[in-house]
């Protein structure tokens, strides 16, 4: 865990780049040490050889003075700091330092051909005889060629790294007649290696130490702010807008810091206004009365608007399983794939639960034109269908009811014209044929002009104190006439306790005649028709108008309220059908209410309750 992290990948690579560094430069310093101070050693023998080498050709006539070179020969060891070996023209060592001369037998030639430095060696006694070594032998096969010779061997004399150098010695006629070799081990520049070597590792090992501290320091130095930053953007993720990194710096890291510090700014003022739009969107679908479904490409519906709980008849919350459920009970899902496919709205027509639902399928287009899903706007036309239905049936209905009065009109008045109809009687009966269907059509056409005017707000009411009781009682004398034909009794003992109230007297006795002249026209002969008064809560006054005729239907209910709309089409010659609709208008004007129940065969039972 701990090597993932940036600050050791830091400290380490600083680490590898210090000690990489430092070795390199080491063993190049190392190397270069090594290189100056053979090259030194090797020039410093040379200069001596040669100076050697130049003695001895200058001596090489007169060999007489040899047990002086004796001396000079022990001066030169200690001058060369090396081993100096002198040899003649044939590679034999001659002299060699520290070796000494002495009493002896002579060798050598007096013709002047030169074997050795010549005559006069005599008798002597050598101090160290050792021959040369083999790194050597090279270096005089060289030097005997009249070239100046160095070899840097390991010696297996020393069993060490050595240094030879051999110089010619030439005579005055420039032949070579001998040779002068230096031959010293390199203990001093080893040593010297060896310490700078380990001054080397010390240095390197005081470096590691630096490198790790300084790696350390500036990783941290570097990582602090990132932390920071990482640890800012983790907060903004939990929605946490206001967080910042409070990084005060110049660098790449400052700028850095600075703009997440930005972008957490601008981030959470976006997100303020998308949520305020949001807010206001939601608003927006919650109020429409329409159904809204969204749907993803897989055509699963992923997001729905409360309304459309009410159209689907379903009870809330409406979750997205039943409402996948019931969209697949209305199969559009090859609607929806070809409105994604064709990337064009359609409609649909579906019936649902006794409605008639129409559904307007969009897609979903982002800005690079791909489809993301689609969208069902869901609409229940039931109510406009109706309403349709009903202004065709208005029509229909005003159509038949002056149709029919002026065919009787028409046929009478051509009777009567013709001379067909010649007895008074019949002509007597003829015209009041004509007289009732008139009065029907100038009642009809008053109907329609009362709701006309109703529906408009073109009619003001004028409120006094009226007495229900009273009004409820003139009113039961009035239509008990009407009752007798049918032998029907209308039952009403007025209450002397209620109190008066404020309305229009006129409006209020045609609101009852409506509702009393429906329950005597739609009950059977021998029956019963009650009304009831009372106070109730809230000091509200209800009339109730109970009859035992042959009650409503409970999907017919809702429409009784309609122009036109009669329940039973056989019993369509009793009346115009506008009469509930004008007694819906009189009780609103009256801040009134009404309430119905019913059962086929049972009767029908109707509350108007009335603010006192």
């Amino acid at each position: 865990m701990f090597r993932e992290k940036i600050s050791f990948k830091l400290t380490a690579s600083f680490v590898i780049i210090m000690l990489i560094s430092m070795l390199a430069i080491g063993l190049v310093f190392i190397q270069m040490f090594r290189q100056y101070a053979f090259d030194s050693r090797e020039e410093t023998m040379l200069v001596r050889a040669r100076s050697i080498a130049e003695v001895m050709a200058e001596n090489s006539e007169n060999f007489g003075q040899i047990r002086g070179l004796a001396g000079t020969m022990r001066f030169l060891d200690t001058m060369a700091e090396a081993n100096v070996w002198i040899t003649d023209s044939k590679g034999n060592p001659s002299t060699k330092s520290g070796m000494g001369m002495g009493m002896g037998k002579g060798s050598g030639n007096s013709n002047g051909q030169n074997s050795g430095f010549g005559k006069g060696m005599g008798q002597g006694q050598m101090y160290n005889s050792e021959p040369l070594p083999l790194e050597a032998e090279a270096v005089i096969q060289e030097v005997l060629k009249g070239k100046e010779s160095v070899s840097e061997i390991f010696s297996s004399v020393y069993n060490e790294a050595t240094l030879t150098v051999g110089v010619p010695i030439v005579d005055s006629d420039h032949r070579v007649i001998g040779s002068v070799l230096l031959h010293t081990p390199v203990t001093g520049v080893t040593a010297t290696l060896n310490k700078a070597v380990r001054i080397l590792a010390i240095s390197l090992f005081v470096a590691l130490l630096l490198a790790i501290g300084l790696g350390i320091f500036y990783s941290l130095l570097f990582t602090r702010p990132l932390k920071a930053m990482n640890s800012t953007a983790l907060e903004i993720t939990r929605g946490n807008y206001s967080a910042r990194t409070g990084i005060d710096r110049k660098d790449e890291l400052g700028q850095l810091g600075n703009s997440l510090d930005h972008l957490a700014l601008k981030l959470g003022h976006t997100i303020n206004q998308l949520f305020q739009e949001k807010g206001k969107l939601d608003d927006i679908i919650s109020s429409i009365s329409e159904g809204i479904v969204a749907f993803d490409t897989t055509l699963k519906p992923i997001s729905v608007n409360t309304a459309l709980a009410e159209i689907m008849n379903r009870p809330q919350p409406y979750l997205i399983e039943a409402v996948e459920k019931d969209l697949n009970s209305l199969e559009i899902e090859v609607q929806l794939t070809r409105v994604m496919e064709d990337k064009k709205p359609a409609q649909v027509f579906k019936d649902w639960l006794g409605k008639k639902l129409k559904l307007t399928l969009s897609p979903i287009i982002d800005n690079h034109g791909m489809v993301t899903g689609s969208v069902a706007l869901v609409q229940d036309i039931s109510q406009s269908e109706r309403l349709e239905q009903l202004r065709r049936d208005f029509v229909a209905n005003v159509s038949h009811e002056f149709r029919t009065p002026l065919t009787v009109i028409r046929g009478s008045v051509e009777g009567l014209v013709d001379g067909m109809v010649e007895n008074s009687e019949d002509i007597k009966r003829y015209h009041q044929r004509i007289l009732s269907e008139t009065r029907g059509l100038e009642r009809l056409v008053g109907d329609l002009m009362e709701l006309s005017r109703l529906q408009s707000g073109k009619i003001m009411i004028h409120k006094n104190r009226v007495h229900i009781s009273s009004l409820l009682a003139d009113l039961v004398k009035s239509l008990q006439t009407i009752a007798d034909q049918k032998e029907i009794k209308i039952l009403y003992q007025p209450e002397s306790d209620l109190p008066s109230f404020l309305g229009d007297y006129d409006r209020l006795r045609q609101l009852f005649v409506i509702f009393l002249d429906n329950a005597i026209k739609y009950s059977p002969a021998n029956t019963l028709v009650w009304i009831e008064s009372r106070i109730i809560e809230n000091n509200t006054l209800s009339i109730i108008i109970r009859d035992q005729g042959y009650g409503i239907a409970a999907d017919e209910l809702p429409y009784i309220w309609d122009r036109f709309y009669k329940v039973d089409r056989s019993r369509k010659g009793l009346g115009t059908g506008l009469g509930l609709a004008i007694a819906k208008h009189l009780l609103e004007l009256h801040d009134g209410k009404v309430s119905v129940q019913s059962e086929l065969g049972k009767g029908t039972e109707i509350e108007i309750k009335l603010p006192m």
